[in-house]
């Protein structure tokens, strides 16, 4: 039954899923990759066909077109046998990955004569870890830069291209993600890095316990401006007085802003979405900066603001969830409520304050392979079946049936945690977005049978930055942005956070960004993205 399950959500979703990001026309690495009506996705003109129950089955592989299974694009059966070394964001207990590698292998012995070894790390150790396994140039196969730039990891050589592998070791992949997404994960002339097929698109808001509010006798229609999710940030203090009303999601109190930070904020479109602008500015000396930061500074002061955001080593959603916190800023996506209400356990309800829009870097984390890799091929082809498998996808993303999710509605293939259990203790955090397709594992109870449709529309509907698809080649200036990225460490978040007067403390981190080279770094930014325009 799960099989059958499986294989009809490939059939009915895969396809809703590759629609392209970017809208318009783009084209894709192997064709047309329009959005494909949910009614009608068994017709793929994005290249990713499913086997039925009576056609064939989903978890055999097939892929797009003609091309038949996926493991008929490569065989591997005649090579050594190997172990992949796979790493991924979120916490989960040794064992509980152990478990998973173990069910992945089972698989991937079948499919591609390879063990996979995964590994998860927590969000507020994730980046340095990866860093620590990149330089010491242990083998690592398959991971995602969750927080890391991409260009740097290519131009220092950490990561390999995948250009010349996918047509042959992900096919099904390269043909179905359109181009403008791939382009996303270019660094010169080569793909590095595959993007995931999830939101890719973002509105901005507030998120929070609707608990709290309903015992306010409030509503999130009640918010309509900053000013007034000020006021009931007084009321949340004066009602829980040792309740922190805004929390940081680890040391930031707000990651995104309304512009495109073009991959780093070291150099930035200030009006993207106002008025198409490529005009490439210093966030940090902006107008926009300085009044939010004067903003964040006023609620600082009167303690609506954790003290000391910018050490905070804990996530947002944990510090809700062991009710120290109201709630926290975020970007969000179709689907966020139920998804941290999931993972919180406890209602959540959101006020947004901008439209749907969509930059770069939406494209992020996306996966990479390791320039240590044992074997770039199979690396991609383990990429690939992420991607096109259903049981895989699932498997990677919920992990194991009984142990740490149980059937709500199998004939619909929606999920739940097991009896007794819950996001706290099944061990093994689900973090959907971040593996390379969530839109073919089940979905989660509580998630409307229409998401996947519903954030395809979501995805189409938004703003495009009028530099979507540009990536920066920071090679030319490498110890610029080492420099530049030391300073805003130094301030950024401390600023963000409301911990520094930014009347007097912006102007400090100005002198110091022009110091470390910020001007040089955002004259060769807008060098590229000119003759990158020239070029569309």
């Amino acid at each position: 039954m799960k099989r059958r399950v499986l294989a009809a959500m490939l059939a009915a979703v895969m396809t809703v899923g590759l629609a392209a990001c970017g809208g318009g026309d783009a084209g894709t690495a192997g064709g047309d990759a329009g959005a494909a009506g949910a009614e009608d996705a068994g017709g793929s003109d994005a290249g990713v066909t499913a086997g039925t129950e009576e056609g064939g089955d989903a978890n055999d592989g097939t892929g797009a077109g003609d091309s038949g299974s996926a493991a008929a694009a490569y065989d591997f059966s005649d090579q050594e046998h190997v172990t992949l070394k796979l790493y991924m964001f979120g916490d989960a207990d040794t064992d509980q990955c152990e478990a998973v590698s173990a069910a992945l292998s089972e698989i991937t012995n079948e499919k591609l004569n390879c063990d996979v070894e995964l590994t998860r790390i927590g969000f507020g150790s994730y980046q340095q870890q990866v860093n620590l396994v990149l330089s010491s140039g242990e083998q690592i196969d398959v991971f995602a830069p969750h927080g890391m730039s991409l260009a740097t990891l290519a131009n220092s050589g950490q990561i390999y291209p995948m250009t010349e592998l996918l047509p042959e070791y992900a096919a099904e992949t390269f043909a179905a993600i359109p181009e403008i997404d791939w382009s996303c994960g270019m660094i010169g002339d080569d793909y590095y890095m595959m993007p995931a097929n999830k939101d890719k698109a973002m509105d901005l808001g507030f998120m929070m316990r609707k608990d709290i509010l309903d015992e306010l006798g409030m509503t999130v229609d009640d918010i309509k401006s900053f000013d007034d999710l000020h006021d009931l940030l007084v009321k949340v203090k004066e009602a829980h007085p040792d309740m922190y009303p805004v929390v940081p999601d680890f040391a930031a109190t707000i990651g995104y802003m309304k512009l495109d930070n073009l991959g780093d904020n070291l150099g930035v479109i200030m009006t993207a979405f106002e008025d198409d602008s490529l005009t490439v500015e210093n966030l940090y000396a902006s107008d926009y900066y300085m009044e939010l930061c004067t903003r964040m500074y006023s609620w600082a002061q009167e303690g609506l603001i954790m003290p000391d955001a910018s050490s905070n080593s804990e996530s947002g959603n944990n510090l809700i969830k062991s009710g120290r916190a109201f709630g926290r800023f975020s970007h969000m996506k179709i689907g966020f409520e139920s998804e941290n209400t999931n993972s919180i356990g406890t209602e959540i309800v959101c006020w947004r304050y901008t439209d749907p829009i969509s930059v770069t870097a939406k494209l992020t984390p996306g996966w990479v392979i390791g320039e240590n890799s044992v074997d770039h091929a199979r690396s991609v082809a383990l990429l690939n079946l992420m991607y096109t498998d259903p049981e895989v996808s699932n498997l990677v993303i919920n992990g194991i049936e009984g142990v740490h999710y149980e059937f709500a509605d199998e004939a619909k293939g929606v999920i739940r945690y097991p009896a007794g259990k819950d996001a706290t203790s099944v061990g093994y955090a689900r973090q959907a977005w971040g593996w390379p397709n969530e839109q073919i594992s089940y979905l989660w109870e509580g998630d409307p049978e229409t998401l996947w449709a519903d954030l395809n529309a979501f995805n189409e509907s938004a703003r495009q930055s009028p530099a979507k698809g540009f990536t920066f080649d920071n090679s030319a200036v490498l110890n610029e942005v080492t420099a530049c990225n030391n300073v805003v460490t130094k301030y950024h978040n401390a600023l963000i956070g409301g911990q520094l007067d930014p009347s007097t403390t912006i102007p400090e981190f100005v002198a110091e960004l022009e110091k470390a080279g910020i001007d040089k770094i955002i004259a060769e930014k807008q060098r590229q993205i000119d003759e990158w325009a020239a070029n569309k």
